[in-house]
C-alpha cells in the first residue's frame, strides 16, 4: 500500500513536472532578459544573480544579471527599456511610476512583480577611532555617498537637508560601496554611505582587515521628521552586534521590491513569479537579507502588480476577491 502511495504520488509529480514544462515551452518567451541589480558590494547583486541563474534553468529564456547604479537608476533604465527585471526600493517604484522627484516624468513601464524582498537600510559608517559622532559631523567631510543613481542619495538627500546643510555642504564622492569602504579603510574618506540589506558584504569585509567601525545613529527629529514626509521610508535601530558595535544606531530603511516591464506578457511574467516562488529557497540562500522572503507577504507594494503576478498571487490565494 506505501508503495502504490509512493508510485501514484511520484507520478503526479511528475506529471506536474511535464505540465510545467509544456506550458513554459508554449509561452512565446523573450531570448534575453535583464534583472538590474547594484553595484557588487550590496545585496541587490547576489540575489539578482540567483534569481538569473534560477530563470535560466526552468524556463526557456537566458537571463543575466546587471551591475547598475542600484535603485533609482532602475527604474530609469526600465523605461528606457534596457531591463525587463530589476530590484528597487518601495519608494524609487513609487516615485517613478507617478514621476515624483527624483524622476522627472512618470516612468509607466514600471508594475510590480513582488514585494517584501529585503530591507535597504541607510547606513553612515565610518572607523571606530573617528571623532564623527553625529550627522552634523559630516559637514565639510568627505563623504562616499555610493554609486550615482542609488537609493542612497535620494534618502541621504533627506537626511543632510534636515540636518540643515544638505548633500552640498559634504565634499561628496559617488563610488561602489566596496571601493568607498577600501578608501575609508585607508584614509581617504572619513565616512561612507551605504543602502543596503543586513549585513552588508562589503562593511564585513572591512571589519575582517582589522578596522573596527561604528554606524553614525540618526537623530530621532530628523527621522520623524522624514518619516512624516515620506512614509515608504521606515524606522529602526541597527544592533550593535551587526557590526561589532558598542551601541545600537537608530535610522531608517526602505523595504525592497522587484519590478518587472509592464510590456512583458501576462504568460511569461506569471512563469517567471511562479518559478521564483517554486524555488524560494534560492532566493533566500542568495544573500542573509533575504532570508524572509515569503509568498504570503510579497503581493503588499505600493504600485499595481503586473497581471501576470497579480493571476499567480490569486491563483495561490495571497490575493482574494476582496483585494
Amino acid at each position: 500500500m506505501i508503495a502504490a502511495r509512493l508510485r501514484a504520488l511520484l507520478m503526479a509529480f511528475l506529471l506536474a513536472l511535464v505540465a510545467g514544462s509544456a506550458l513554459a515551452q508554449d509561452v512565446a518567451f523573450p531570448r534575453f532578459l535583464e534583472i538590474g541589480t547594484a553595484g557588487t558590494g550590496g545585496a541587490y547583486y547576489p540575489i539578482g544573480i540567483a534569481m538569473a541563474e534560477l530563470l535560466s534553468s526552468k524556463l526557456p529564456v537566458q537571463v543575466t544579471a546587471t551591475v547598475t547604479g542600484g535603485a533609482v537608476e532602475n527604474v530609469q533604465l526600465m523605461d528606457e527599456r534596457a531591463l525587463a527585471i530589476a530590484l528597487t526600493q518601495s519608494a524609487s517604484a513609487f516615485n517613478g511610476l507617478y514621476g515624483n522627484p527624483p524622476y522627472d516624468a512618470p516612468k509607466e513601464r514600471t508594475r510590480a512583480l513582488f514585494g517584501s524582498l529585503t530591507r535597504g537600510v541607510f547606513q553612515i559608517v565610518v572607523l571606530a577611532s573617528s571623532n564623527i559622532q553625529t550627522v552634523a559631523d559630516l559637514q565639510g567631510r568627505r563623504v562616499g555617498l555610493g554609486p550615482a543613481g542609488g537609493t542612497g542619495i535620494e534618502l541621504s538627500n533627506y537626511v543632510f537637508d534636515a540636518a540643515g546643510f544638505g548633500i552640498a555642504g559634504l565634499r561628496a564622492s559617488y563610488t561602489a560601496y566596496d571601493e568607498a569602504l577600501t578608501a575609508l579603510g585607508d584614509g581617504n574618506l572619513d565616512a561612507v554611505v551605504v543602502q543596503t540589506a543586513l549585513p552588508n558584504p562589503a562593511i564585513r569585509q572591512l571589519e575582517s582587515t582589522g578596522r573596527a567601525v561604528r554606524l553614525i545613529g540618526i537623530a530621532d527629529d530628523i527621522r520623524q521628521a522624514i518619516n512624516a514626509e515620506h512614509p515608504y521610508f521606515g524606522l529602526m535601530d541597527v544592533p550593535a552586534e551587526m557590526y561589532a558595535m558598542a551601541e545600537p544606531a537608530p535610522t531608517l530603511f526602505g523595504a525592497n521590491m522587484v519590478i518587472v516591464d509592464a510590456d512583458l506578457s501576462d504568460e511569461v511574467v506569471y512563469l517567471i513569479i511562479k518559478t521564483l516562488f517554486e524555488n524560494v529557497d534560492v532566493i533566500r540562500n542568495s544573500h542573509p537579507a533575504a532570508a524572509g522572503v515569503s509568498v504570503e507577504t510579497s503581493a503588499d507594494v505600493p504600485i499595481p502588480l503586473h497581471p501576470g503576478a497579480e493571476r499567480y498571487f490569486r491563483e495561490v490565494g495571497v490575493l482574494t476577491a476582496g483585494n
